[in-house]
C-alpha cells in the first residue's frame, strides 16, 4: 500500500471531475471556499456522449459568469427542433423563443471538452486544486459523514484530503455511494443505444436544429456538432450489437436511410454503444456528503437529459452550501444538505419518471410491434403540436424547465 505523502485540509472536496463535478467547481470559483477536486480520468471523456447544454443550464452559466467563455472556445447555438417522418413530413416544429426565456437556445459543445473547459474556469480561483489522475481509494467515515478521502496516482503517490463538505460526483458506479451504503432503485433497459458520426448532409436544414425521424422500421435522432458533423443515435433492434460492430458502410447506410431518407448513402463512423440503465439513489445526502450527477441519478438517454440533470441540480445545491465562515460547522453543513435534498429529490423523482416513460417508448419503438406503436406515437405528436398547453409542456421539458419558467409557469406532472 502507498504511503500518504501529503495531507490537505480544505472546505470542499469534489470526488469526480466529470461534467457535473467540474461544473460545480467552476460555479464555486468566486465563492471564497477552498476547493479540491480529485479526478481519476487520464484522457478525454467519451466524445460520443451528449453535446449540448440545455437552456436552463445556459441561464446558470450566465449567472456563474462562464457563458461568454464557452462562446470564446467555439460553442454554438441550437435554437429549435423538428420531429419528422422518414420521408420528411414535419410532425412538430418549434423554436425556443416560444417560451419567452432569457436564453432561448441550447449551447452546443463537444462532450470531450466539457469537463476540461469547466476545470479551466475553476482554475481562475487561487483556492482551487485539481489532483488528476488520482483515484479515490478509501474513505474515513464517522457517523455517516466522510471525514477524509485518500486518493492514489498511477505512480503510487498518495494524498489524504480532509474536508468539511464532500461532493460525490464519481459516476453511476459511485464508490462513495457504495461506501456510505446509499440504497438505490435500478432498472436495466433491454435496448442498447448506438451512435454514429457523419458529415452533415447538405440538405439537412435548418443547421441549428435537433431532428427526430420516425419510420415503421424505427426511430433515430440527429444532433448538430461544432465541426460540420452530426451525431446520429438510435436504439438497437433485434440485429444486436455484434451486427453493428461488423457492419459495413453500405449496411449502416441502408438502415439509417430507411429511418431517415435524408441519410441515404451517408458514410458514417461508429461512435459507440450505450448499455443503458436507470439508477436513482433513494437518498442524496448522508451527513456532510451529497451525491450529484450520475452518482445520484443515471438515466436513459431517450430525452438527452443525463448530463443536463447533473448540472441542473447545482444552482439549488449552491443555495445551501454554507459560507466560507460557516462551513466548518458540521451542523450547518448537514442542515444545508438536507434542505437541498428536500427540494431537489422530489423534483428529480418526477423528472426521472417522465424520462423512464420516454425510455420505455423508445424500447417499444424497437420491439416486434414497433410499426403499430410508432404510428400511434406519431399521431400523438401531431395532436400535441396543435394544442398550446401540450406544446408548451413539450418545450418546457425539452429545455430543462420541467416545472415552468420562474414567474411565468406553474407546471406539475
Amino acid at each position: 500500500m502507498s504511503e500518504v505523502s501529503e495531507t490537505i485540509d480544505t472546505d470542499i472536496v469534489i470526488v469526480g471531475g466529470g461534467v457535473a463535478g467540474s461544473a460545480l467547481a467552476a460555479a464555486l470559483r468566486n465563492s471564497g471556499h477552498r476547493l479540491v477536486v480529485i479526478d481519476q480520468r487520464t484522457g478525454p471523456i467519451d466524445t460520443s456522449r451528449g453535446d449540448h447544454f440545455s437552456p436552463v443550464n445556459v441561464e446558470a452559466f450566465a449567472d456563474w459568469g462562464i457563458l461568454d467563455g464557452f462562446f470564446a472556445k467555439g460553442a454554438t447555438k441550437r435554437i429549435g427542433h423538428e420531429f419528422r417522418t422518414s420521408s420528411g413530413e414535419v410532425l412538430v416544429s418549434a423554436e425556443y423563443t416560444e417560451l419567452g426565456i432569457k436564453y432561448p437556445y441550447f449551447l452546443v459543445y463537444h462532450h470531450d471538452l466539457m469537463a476540461e473547459t469547466f476545470q479551466e474556469f475553476a482554475a481562475e480561483s487561487k483556492n482551487y486544486q485539481l489532483f488528476q489522475p488520482y483515484a479515490a481509494k478509501s474513505f474515513d467515515i464517522e457517523d455517516g459523514s466522510i471525514k477524509s478521502v485518500t486518493a492514489v496516482s498511477p505512480e503510487g503517490k498518495s494524498i489524504t484530503v480532509r474536508a468539511h463538505l464532500v461532493i460525490a460526483s464519481d459516476g453511476a458506479a459511485s464508490p462513495i455511494r457504495a461506501a456510505l451504503r446509499f440504497p438505490t432503485f435500478e432498472h436495466p433497459y433491454r435496448r442498447t443505444m448506438v451512435a454514429f458520426f457523419a458529415t452533415r448532409p447538405a440538405d439537412l436544414s435548418p443547421e441549428d436544429y435537433f431532428f427526430r425521424y420516425s419510420d415503421p422500421s424505427g426511430v433515430l435522432v440527429i444532433q448538430q456538432r461544432n465541426d460540420g458533423q452530426v451525431k446520429i443515435t438510435m436504439p438497437i433492434g433485434d440485429e444486436g450489437v455484434p451486427w453493428w460492430k461488423v457492419s459495413s458502410q453500405e449496411q449502416r447506410a441502408e438502415v439509417l436511410g430507411e429511418r431517415a431518407h435524408i441519410l441515404r448513402g451517408l458514410e458514417t463512423e461508429m461512435g459507440g454503444f450505450y448499455p443503458v440503465r436507470m439508477i436513482h439513489a433513494l437518498q442524496y445526502v448522508s451527513g456532510n456528503t451529497v451525491l450529484v450527477g450520475d452518482a445520484a441519478h443515471a438515466i436513459h438517454p431517450a430525452r438527452g437529459q443525463g448530463l443536463n440533470m447533473g448540472i441542473g441540480a447545482l444552482p439549488e445545491l449552491l443555495k445551501h452550501i454554507p459560507s466560507p465562515s460557516e462551513i466548518s460547522n458540521p451542523a450547518k453543513v448537514a442542515a444545508g444538505l438536507l434542505a437541498y435534498e428536500q427540494v431537489q429529490k422530489p423534483k428529480y423523482e418526477r423528472v426521472m419518471a417522465r424520462n423512464h416513460a420516454a425510455a420505455m417508448d423508445m424500447e417499444l419503438s424497437a420491439d416486434d410491434n414497433h410499426e403499430f406503436f410508432l404510428k400511434r406515437q406519431d399521431d400523438a405528436i401531431r395532436k400535441m403540436a396543435l394544442i398550446p398547453e401540450a406544446r408548451r409542456l413539450h418545450l418546457l421539458e425539452g429545455t430543462g424547465y420541467h416545472f415552468g419558467v420562474p414567474g411565468v409557469d406553474e407546471v406539475e406532472f
